[in-house]
């Protein structure tokens, strides 16, 4: 049973997830960080930095599902590198 704080979500046109209420919902630090691999506190410490968007309510950290995504492909566009072409061969390294 679904109630008004439980947000219906579906995925919208280009990836986006869409949501009836048309209010992205907002998820702590502890259900966020499955969504990056990384540990609660280390995104928290991301967050502090500025490193990664979130907002904080008390004591708590805040994040949007959306900008994480958004997050995540930044990373793996300034991450991209030919790693093959720069690994030793292991030919090389039998001799």
């Amino acid at each position: 049973m679904s109630g008004p704080e439980e947000a219906d979500s579906s995925m919208g046109s280009g990836g986006q997830a869409s949501f009836d209420n048309g209010f992205e919902p907002l998820l702590d630090s502890r259900e966020a960080a499955p969504y990056v691999r990384l540990h609660y506190k280390t995104l928290e410490a991301k967050a502090r930095l500025g490193l990664i968007p979130a907002m904080k309510e008390g004591k708590s950290w805040l994040f949007r599902l959306s900008l994480l995504d958004q997050y995540i492909d930044r990373q793996l566009k300034s991450n991209v590198t030919n790693h093959a072409a720069l690994a030793p061969n292991r030919k090389d390294q039998e001799r």
